[in-house]
């Protein structure tokens, strides 16, 4: 039936069908010998008849112990279970099946059961496995940490699996589960919710290309219970959610970008009774035939919905949109910006409560993507490889990439586990088409040189992708150095860059204008006398603008620098400051957009935690909490022109805007639609500076068009690299690009 309805919409309105949603198809590598598998060394069956609890759990008791491998291999089966399996205190192992089609892994124990549940399991991976409850299981993963552990459930990824016939499908515990990776899991029939967050620091969960079909919710913190946390999707699928697509029961800043919706109940239910959420709709498309509201927003907001596409007959009584609160004084505020309808009528119910409206449309005819299946899984390539062992020198590794890429073909470069002492630069050669790629995280490449050096260096134009691999500069060496050309189509991609302690820079972009930057997940701590990500232009009007969507960092002297009119957008980043006292400095020329954030700095109420200081360009700062009380803002262009927006943020101060020091023309800055907290509840700030909405628009164009837009064709350009789940420490520069 729920096709039908489908169907009919589309037909009721005429819709069009632009080009398909999806991103290019990604590769599995593997597996390779140094794998576990678990069919061979361990004798499961994969039968669905025997009982392979005690072969699994086996296994999952020596991975990545001692001399064990940290990759666990599944080969194709259905592996039948009737416990709970447990893993405890590990870092950077890898759970991998050979396809997710057809490695199963199915609960035949007691009702309401568990599948699979971890603590203490940290930087670990999941992919390419079915998680099959049979009806009968509660949870298939539990992410629990009990803190009597010594790692925390952080740094996690999932990718390319299937949860399906349970009651949840991933979930969080009540301690600290952050910074998880979901891409490209598929979640059917979950009859409580697809992904459950339960605790306050079950922080940074980002969900990618993921695709939720019949399921009561898709995502949620307040499923089954009033759990908590903060979690952003991007370019997935809902289909048919009996009672949202996304729940949210707390407080805390959340994003959905780019997302489809399709005959659910509701996209976004919100029910929250504390304080404010800035929440951040963006570029999503809701289709509906429901006569409920497709959001249902009970919340003291701020609240941003930007570009987004409602397609609902006309004949709704029911409002499209309900933002309603019935707390006193309270009303939430809304900026509601380029959206499009398809009904003419009953848009949206609100309670008075400050509105910024301007670029939306009624009543027009929308289209949807031309698909909506399920975003491809990796798809398994055989290329030959070429296995490094640990015991090589970095000559002999150098010898065995010159010898690789006089073949002219793309092949595999795999580093087994283990420490390898690199004490020359590995010099990757330009057009050399060559994937290196490790096993989980505990293949380390470790600067052993005497003097200042480059653990791997890239050449022009890179061919090139790295996967699975830790880099330790050991404080005497960069890690990565690629050699740019800046040219038109170049691209640099890297989703979980894991940068850490780096000396002067974990990343840092140096005189580019046209290579396009693209970072999806990335975590970028503890670079305490340096600047954490440092973009430096060549002076063109024109230059790109780095794009970060989903971050998480702590602990940088100073965590974005920008110069000769370089641009960052960062969406989502959860910053905390550890024993810094600022967050950022802008004292060049540029553009720095933040959408959507928790900034929470500890330390020295006396340095304020954001300052531009004649800075030359643009700054927008939109739908951010700023948890510290005696902090301050300071921002002085008396001797520039920097224009800057505040827009839906909220500070843990007063009703007054003593946190806002400015010295500017009130033409040149506008803050709008803000909120303090004083501890019990959040309470609207008067507006102050341009209240025109025309610098509004101004200000929001680079974040409206800043979408998630997939990569299309990469092997097609001249020059691409590709990181994958890679960790760089202890560098002098982490990641570093230039010309």
């Amino acid at each position: 039936m729920a096709a039908y309805k489908c169907l009919f919409i589309l037909f009721f309105f005429g819709i069009f069908f632009p080009k398909n949603l999806h991103a290019q198809v990604n590769e599995f590598y593997g597996p390779f010998s140094s794998w576990t598998d678990c069919k061979k060394i361990y004798n499961a069956v994969g039968d669905g008849i025997h009982d392979d609890t005690k072969a699994l759990q086996t296994a999952l008791d020596e991975l990545g112990n001692g001399n064990h491998s940290p990759v666990l291999f599944l080969p194709k089966g259905t592996y039948r279970i009737t416990k709970t399996l447990v893993m405890e205190s590990r870092k950077g192992i890898s759970i991998v099946g050979e396809d997710p089609l057809n490695t199963i892994i199915k609960w035949d124990g007691s009702l309401s059961g568990t599948m699979f549940h971890l603590d203490g399991v940290a930087y670990s991976e999941y992919s390419r496995i079915t998680w099959d409850g049979n009806l009968k299981a509660s949870v298939a993963v539990a992410h629990e940490w009990s803190q009597r552990k010594p790692f925390a459930n952080s740094g996690t990824q999932h990718c390319d699996e299937i949860f399906k016939n349970l009651q949840i499908g991933l979930k969080s515990g009540k301690n600290m589960d952050a910074e998880f990776s979901i891409r490209r899991c598929r979640f059917y029939n979950c009859s409580t919710v697809g992904i459950s967050l339960q605790g306050w620091n079950a922080l940074d969960w980002w969900i990618w290309d993921c695709y939720f079909e019949d399921c009561t919710c898709g995502v949620a913190n307040n499923l089954p219970g009033n759990g908590a946390g903060n979690f952003c999707v991007y370019r997935s699928i809902f289909k048919n959610s009996k009672m949202a697509d996304i729940s949210l029961g707390n407080s805390n800043f959340f994003s959905f970008r780019d997302n489809v919706s399709i005959n659910s109940k509701c996209f976004l239910k919100a029910v929250q009774f504390s304080n404010t959420s800035p929440v951040t709709i963006q570029h999503n498309t809701i289709v509906s035939n429901n006569p409920t509201s497709v959001l249902d927003l009970f919340t003291k907001g701020n609240l941003l919905l930007l570009d987004n596409d409602f397609i609902t007959p006309d004949s709704n009584k029911n409002f499209v949109i309900s933002c309603e609160d019935e707390f006193k004084n309270s009303h939430p505020d809304l900026t509601f910006v380029g959206n499009r309808f398809s009904a003419k009528k009953n848009i949206i119910n609100r309670i008075t409560g400050k509105l910024i409206d301007f670029d939306n449309q009624y009543g027009v005819a929308l289209s949807i993507p031309a698909n909506t299946s399920p975003t491809p899984f990796e798809k398994k390539v055989s290329y030959p490889i070429v296995e490094i062992t640990s015991n090589m020198s970095s000559d002999e590794i150098q010898l065995v990439i010159q010898n690789t890429v006089s073949k002219h073909r793309t092949m595999i470069i795999h580093f087994n586990y283990g420490g390898y002492k690199i004490s020359k630069p590995i010099q990757i050669p330009g057009n050399a088409s060559l994937i290196f790629t490790g096993d989980g995280l505990g293949s380390v490449l470790n600067w052993t040189g005497d003097s200042l050096g480059t653990v791997i260096h890239i050449n022009y134009p890179c061919k090139s992708s790295f996967k699975s691999i830790c880099i330790n500069g050991n404080k005497k060496s960069n890690g990565i150095v690629l050699n740019e050309k800046d040219e038109e189509g170049n691209y640099i991609y890297a989703n979980e860059l894991l940068a850490y302690n780096g000396a002067k820079t974990n990343i840092l972009i140096d005189g580019f204008s046209k290579i396009n930057l693209l970072f999806e997940n990335l975590q970028h701590n503890y670079c305490m006398k340096g600047n954490s990500v440092k973009y430096i232009g060549n002076d063109d009007n024109e230059n790109k603008i780095m794009k970060i969507f989903g971050c998480a960092s702590v602990g940088n002297s100073e965590t974005y620098h920008i110069e000769r009119n370089g641009k960052i957008c960062v969406c989502d980043d959860w910053y905390e400051n550890g024993n810094q006292s600022a967050f950022i400095n802008l004292q060049h020329k540029g553009v720095f957009i933040l959408n959507g954030g928790k900034i929470a700095n500890t330390q020295d109420s006396k340095t304020p935690f954001i300052e531009l200081n004649n800075f030359n360009g643009r700054v927008c700062l939109s739908q951010i909490i700023f948890n510290e009380p005696n902090k301050f803002f300071l921002m002085d262009n008396s001797n520039s022109k920097t224009k800057l927006l505040f827009l839906g943020t909220l500070n843990w101060s007063d009703s007054t805007l003593h946190c806002y020091k400015i010295q500017s023309d009130t033409a040149l800055y506008s803050l709008r639609n803000n909120r303090y907290n004083i501890g019990v509840g959040s309470y609207s700030l008067n507006d102050a500076g341009n209240t025109d909405n025309g610098f509004v628009k101004e200000m929001l164009a680079d974040l409206r068009a800043n979408s998630v837009t997939p990569i299309i064709d990469n092997k097609k350009k001249k020059s691409f690299c590709n990181i994958n789940r890679v960790m760089i420490e202890s560098g002098i520069n982490n990641f570093s690009i230039k010309q």
